[in-house]
């Protein structure tokens, strides 16, 4: 549920992305820095909240979170001035830093190995859940206050009560007794939910130690710099290249969500099965489907309909989001299971400073000096980079996965 609420507030504005711009009058390079300014805050904070995760109460640090990115969500209605509204979604990025490495984390310790795969495409599922329902609420919104330049006031108070919601759910939310580790043969190792003794030196080293983590780590950076600056923009190419208004976006958002939502579940299931039977093939799938996502999207923004452009990305994402289910899996499989919350965060750090802060400001600079399709097409060559990377964590991801189970049964970390 968590998750399902912050994208929501992604999800509506960026519905209402266009019409920010507007009302501030920023250039395409100043609502690039927009977004680095909410993953800035991810920079700063969610390793350290990562760390903080393996020494105390999980549940704790989550409640914490969701009720920061309320307080600030709401306060962005408020923002009447450019740096005013800078600082409510630095604020929000805030109180999301702590959800997407501790959720997971929690996770991969309630449930099997055997059954990882599943449930963390339900937790991904949620992302393109909230993505569906932002634009319905942003549609709604549109349709009675009206496609104006301030028209995205109106949805931070309404997300106020899913979060409100959430943040009552999540006092559930408790540290698990146990926590599992996966053989390669399949063997499941449990191991008691003491807290990590490393320190933070100690516990980034350790999983760096970890060749798959580290060509993981790598590509899923370069890949953040094309998907996270690229996807801030879609909105913005909507309107400029085929005239699309704040309703039409919405509808349009909506579409595409039950593309990643639909390819979550399927890939759930398929990518089970495929990882059981061989992690390699799992990681180099991974790494196959986001280069083809990447070509596929850069493609994708030249052609002369929108008819033609909305079947061509839904395609591009369910396919992407089946491709890519077991990546989750994989990196819990080949991480100590007490140091999956810091695993968790250094990814999101690699996605954060190449994606948010260097690519949403390039695709702007690359929009402003030539044309907003090819600062999407600004994919591409990332894509293909960091797909590339992943895809190469096949050649060692069976011989972590058992040195991480050897570990844990004789001296668990």
């Amino acid at each position: 549920m968590l998750n399902v609420v912050d994208e929501l507030d992604r999800a509506v504005l960026g519905v209402f992305g266009p019409n920010v711009q507007r009302y501030f009058g920023m250039s395409d390079t100043t609502f690039g820095l927009l977004v680095g300014v909410q993953v800035t805050a991810l920079v700063l904070l969610a390793v350290p909240i990562g760390y903080l995760g393996t020494k105390v109460d999980r549940g704790t640090i989550l409640r914490w979170s969701a009720l920061a990115w309320s307080i600030m969500s709401f306060a962005t209605t408020f923002a009447v001035k450019l740096p005013l509204f800078f600082l409510a979604r630095f604020g929000v990025g805030v109180g999301k830093s702590g959800v997407e490495p501790v959720g997971k984390s929690l996770l991969t310790d309630y449930y099997p190995p055997n059954s990882w795969n599943r449930i963390l495409a339900i937790h991904s599922a949620a992302n393109p859940l909230g993505a569906l329902l932002g634009p319905a609420l942003a549609f709604a919104i549109a349709f009675f206050a009206g496609d104006g330049d301030d028209v995205w006031r109106w949805a931070f108070p309404v997300l106020t009560v899913p979060s409100v919601i959430a943040l009552v759910a999540s006092r559930r939310l408790k540290e698990p007794e146990n926590q599992m580790v996966r053989g390669l043969a399949g063997a499941t190792l449990s191991v008691t939910g003491a807290p990590s003794g490393m320190n933070f030196r100690e516990a980034v080293t350790r999983l760096l130690t970890i060749p798959t983590f580290k060509r993981q780590i790598l590509g899923i950076g370069v890949l953040g710099f094309g998907l996270v600056g690229v996807l801030a923009f879609v909105n913005i190419f909507l309107e400029r290249q085929y005239g699309i208004g704040a309703d039409g976006r919405a509808v349009i958002g909506m579409i595409t969500a039950t593309a990643s939502l639909l390819g979550s579940l399927v890939g759930g299931n398929v990518g089970e099965r495929i990882f059981a039977r061989s992690p390699s093939r799992a990681v180099r799938i991974v790494g196959v489907a986001i280069a083809g996502f990447s070509v596929l999207l850069a493609f994708a923004v030249f052609l002369p309909s929108v008819w033609m452009f909305v079947p061509a990305a839904w395609i591009g994402l369910f396919a992407l989001q089946v491709g890519i289910a077991p990546l989750y899996t994989a990196l819990s499989a080949i991480s100590p299971p007490r140091l999956r919350p810091l695993m968790f965060s250094l990814l999101g750090l690699m996605v954060a400073v190449m994606g948010g802060i260097a690519g949403g400001v390039l695709v702007g600079a690359i929009a402003e000096a030539t044309d907003i399709r090819w600062g999407l097409a600004a994919l591409a060559p990332t894509g293909i980079i960091g797909g590339f990377l992943m895809a190469r964590g096949a050649t060692t991801i069976d011989a972590d996965i058992e040195r991480v189970a050897e570990e844990s049964a004789g001296d668990p970390l």
